[in-house]
C-alpha cells in the first residue's frame, strides 16, 4: 500500500505539474489570443488608415486634374488673347499705313490744287492785262461779267 500511496503522490505531483503546465499554457494562449486580437485591431486600423490615405490621394489627384484643366483653359485663353493682340497690332499698323498714304495723297492733291490755283490766277492776270491792254473796261457789260463769273467759279472750286 505504501507503494500505492507513493504512486498516488507521484501521480498527484504529475497532475499538479500538468495542471501548472496547463495553467501556463492557458495563460500563454490567453496572451497569444490577446496579442492576436491587438494585432488584428492594429491591422484593421492600418487598413482603415490606408483606405483614408487612398481616398485622400484620390481627392488630391482629382484636385490636381481640375487645377491642370484650369491651367490649360487659361493657357488657351492667353494664347487666344495673344493671337487677337497680334491681329490688332497688325490691323493698327495697316490703318496707320493707310492713314499715312491718305495723308500723302491729300498733300499731293493740295499741292495740285495750289498749282491749279496759281495757274488760273496767272491766266486770269494775263487775261486781265490783255483786256486792259486792248482797252476793255470792266464796266462794259459782257466782258466784266465774264471775268466776275470766272472768279466766282474759281472761288467755289477752291472751297471744295
Amino acid at each position: 500500500m505504501e507503494e500505492y500511496l507513493h504512486y498516488m503522490k507521484t501521480l498527484r505531483f504529475q497532475m499538479n505539474d500538468v495542471e501548472d503546465q496547463a495553467a501556463k499554457i492557458t495563460v500563454e494562449e490567453q496572451m497569444f489570443s490577446t496579442t492576436i486580437q491587438t494585432l488584428e485591431k492594429d491591422l484593421e486600423l492600418a487598413k482603415n488608415e490606408k483606405r483614408l490615405w487612398k481616398e485622400e490621394n484620390d481627392q488630391m489627384a482629382r484636385a490636381k486634374g481640375q487645377i491642370c484643366l484650369q491651367i490649360l483653359e487659361k493657357q488657351k485663353k492667353i494664347a487666344s488673347l495673344e493671337c487677337d493682340s497680334s491681329t490688332l497690332v497688325q490691323t493698327l499698323d495697316l490703318m496707320q499705313q493707310e492713314r499715312l498714304s491718305l495723308a500723302a495723297k491729300n498733300v499731293e492733291r493740295s499741292a495740285y490744287y495750289i498749282k491749279v490755283e496759281e495757274d488760273i490766277a496767272m491766266q486770269l492776270k494775263q487775261q486781265k492785262e490783255w483786256a486792259n491792254a486792248h482797252n476793255f473796261s470792266s464796266t462794259t457789260g459782257e466782258s466784266g461779267s465774264v471775268i466776275f463769273e470766272i472768279l466766282r467759279c474759281f472761288s467755289e472750286i477752291m472751297y471744295y
